[in-house]
């Protein structure tokens, strides 16, 4: 921080996979203080279609009081399955503080509909084994590894903390 302004984003060696920074933690800076991004509730005031959609500002209070609203119409005319939520991934994001809510606001809503997104390098983790053999796998142990095999893989470019760990593997013969 210089000046109370987010400038850089830098690892953190003592976390069990923070000693190597992915291309979104070292963008953070651009994306934080980016001159388009939201930072405050909007209404559209015209129709969808209509060239200029007429967003206003609105707080914080009506934007949830009107989110509320629509769910619960929804809930009621149609059953609360006809909401689904897209959540993105607890991981790498400050989700991971606050996805208990999130989860019991779907619980609440009663919507069995529920859509996780996940990044690219957390995809094959946590579920591409499930499809393939019906169960997760752990994450590789390379610091009492003595042979990696990559398959299908390449952490330089999805997964950075593995691809930091492999590398020490492979140092250590």
């Amino acid at each position: 921080m210089e000046d109370g302004r987010l400038v850089a984003v830098e690892p953190d060696p003592s976390h069990p996979t923070g000693a190597v920074l992915c291309i979104k933690g070292q963008a953070a800076p651009e994306l934080v203080h980016h001159p388009d991004r939201l930072l405050h509730p909007m209404k559209r005031t015209r129709p969808k279609g209509d060239p200029d959609p007429g967003w206003v500002r609105i707080g914080w209070d009506e934007a949830l009081d009107r989110t509320a609203a629509e769910l619960r119409r929804l809930a009621a005319e149609h059953g609360p399955e006809t909401v689904a939520f897209a959540v993105t991934s607890p991981s790498g994001t400050a989700l991971s503080d606050s996805i208990q809510w999130i989860e019991r606001l779907i619980r609440a809503v009663g919507s069995p509909n529920t859509i996780y997104a996940t990044e690219i390098c957390y995809w094959h983790k946590d579920f591409a084994t499930r499809f393939t053999f019906g169960v997760g796998l752990p994450v590789p142990d390379y610091d009492v590894t003595s042979c990696v095999l990559l398959w299908d893989f390449n952490p330089s470019t999805s997964w950075l903390a593995q691809a930091h760990a492999a590398a020490r593997a492979r140092a250590r013969g």
